[in-house]
């Protein structure tokens, strides 16, 4: 049975430094070049006391840990990291001075790999990385001035919602609504740059009207504000499954057929498409195309790269569920 002193004298190394390093001990003395050495002599070895696999981390920053937008995502990196012979660390991460201090002894610390970024970003955890050692990859577009300064994996929103838009236009449908969350967002904008894209690319007028946006991303709420002043759409595109999965609830409340007499097509494939009845059309990445984003982390963590890898998710796959139909179709 090969044994941490065995491991190093096979490195000639200390016994204490090999134990810091199998134990995961959070020690910022040990270099990260002598950690690869020493993990991949135990994996090498045939050292089996505790998990000696290298680690990457999946951050969540300022979502709730589990919102299936991102666990669908999660499950993706997971299977990508392990074949790299990776461990994934979950890691939900808030933007108060307690949790953002976590994050930075973890960094510190040089216990992870390399770290994959999502969820509410913002100057604060970009400066973070920018300002760490780490190899880091942001999954999804960081904000819009930070673009050059950090690498990143995004899906392209705008085209899209292009895509999207363009669906239900080649569907028949012209009273298309939009469902967006907060317009300082990128994601948000950048889905309204595409809507109006498609509109003018078909010939059909933009009616701002149709425009509806709510800062929570509750679809409840902005499909009851559209009946409540009577606005008449016949299809809507919602920029992600929640939103189109209240929207749909609140149809469905309101004696509203769908697809019959609305369709909607939303954005991303988590866990709400299938749950939901009927399952929710939507355009998104297919989770082989996404794993990507770790084929990249790992480029970056052999590379060292601060900056500038920029990569965009143009081309989706429509999942077909039961939202979507021309307009005035029957069952």
């Amino acid at each position: 049975m090969v044994t941490k002193k065995d491991i190093a004298n096979y490195l000639g190394i200390s016994r204490t430094a090999v134990s810091l390093v199998l134990n995961n001990s959070p020690s910022s003395t040990i270099s990260a070049e002598t950690r690869s050495k020493i993990l991949k002599a135990a994996q090498d070895l045939g050292y089996r006391d505790v998990e000696v696999s290298p680690k990457l981390c999946y951050v969540l920053y300022d979502r709730e840990a589990d919102d299936p937008r991102y666990m669908a995502d999660l499950k993706t990196m997971e299977e990508a990291a392990s074949r790299y012979k990776y461990g994934l660390v979950f890691m939900n991460i808030r933007s108060n001075a307690e949790s953002l201090d976590k994050l930075q002894r973890l960094l510190n610390n040089q216990e992870i790999e390399g770290f994959i970024v999502s969820g509410d970003v913002d100057d604060t955890i970009v400066e973070i990385f920018r300002n760490s050692n780490a190899p880091y990859i942001f999954a999804g577009l960081p904000l819009l001035g930070n673009i050059e300064k950090v690498n990143f994996a995004a899906i392209d929103d705008r085209k899209l919602a292009y895509d999207a838009t363009s669906y239900l236009i080649s569907l028949g449908h012209t009273r298309i609504a939009l469902f967006l969350g907060n317009l300082d967002y990128d994601i948000h904008q950048l889905g309204l740059e595409g809507y109006e894209q498609a509109l003018t690319d078909h010939g059909i007028p933009i009616d701002k009207g149709l425009v509806q946006i709510s800062d929570e991303e509750n679809g409840y709420e902005l499909c009851k504000r559209t009946q409540k002043l009577r606005i008449e759409y016949t299809a809507a595109f919602c920029a992600n499954t929640v939103i189109q999965f209240g929207v749909l609830q609140r149809l469905k409340e309101y004696g509203v057929a769908v697809p019959q007499q609305v369709s909607l097509i939303g954005s991303g494939l988590s866990e709400l498409v299938k749950v939901s009845i009927p399952q929710l059309t939507t355009f998104y990445v297919p989770a082989e195309k996404k794993e990507k984003t770790v084929d990249l982390l790992v480029d970056i963590m052999n590379s060292r790269q601060t900056s500038g890898i920029a990569y965009r998710f143009t081309e989706f796959e429509c999942h077909e569920g039961g939202t979507a139909a021309p307009p005035h179709a029957r069952s």
